[in-house]
């Protein structure tokens, strides 16, 4: 998943359940760079903000969306690798392919993304309400958008 995918996913979440750090999203955003996660409580962003002394959303939302990207790559690899196969097989006949890109992710799948983003949540410190409201709104971007 490219990371213009993984920032408009991040700012999504962060429109849903936290607001109020929009305004800052992009300098947060700009300054986590390839860091993907919190460094430690101490420095929760793992760099400094001016100003900023307590854990954003927005950083915690990061690792998330980075950790289920990354998972959810798996099945884009598996459909596009199930493609290509098609094609290899067929090259005059074009398997039928969704514009949009891969194919939607069924419940069963999305109810382990949400797993995976709620542990991933609560390892970079967020209490189990937010948590479930991170992960909730991961699943309900991706079931609208999967790509």
């Amino acid at each position: 998943m490219s990371d213009a995918f993984a920032k408009d996913l991040s700012r999504r979440v962060v429109t849903r359940i936290a607001p109020a750090e929009l305004p800052l999203f992009d300098q947060t955003w700009d300054a986590l760079g390839s860091r993907s996660r919190p460094r430690s409580h101490r420095d929760p962003l793992g760099f400094g903000l001016p100003g900023v002394d307590e854990l954003l959303v927005t950083a915690i939302v990061s690792g998330v969306v980075t950790t289920v990207l990354a998972d959810v790559g798996k099945d884009v690899g598996s459909w596009t690798g199930r493609l290509i196969g098609r094609l290899r097989r067929r090259p005059r006949e074009l398997p039928d392919a969704p514009a949009s890109g891969p194919p939607p992710l069924p419940p069963a799948r999305l109810t382990e993304i949400r797993k995976v983003a709620y542990q991933k949540a609560r390892r970079m410190g967020m209490s189990q309400a937010q948590a479930d409201a991170l992960a909730d709104a991961v699943v309900s971007e991706l079931a609208r958008n999967p790509s």
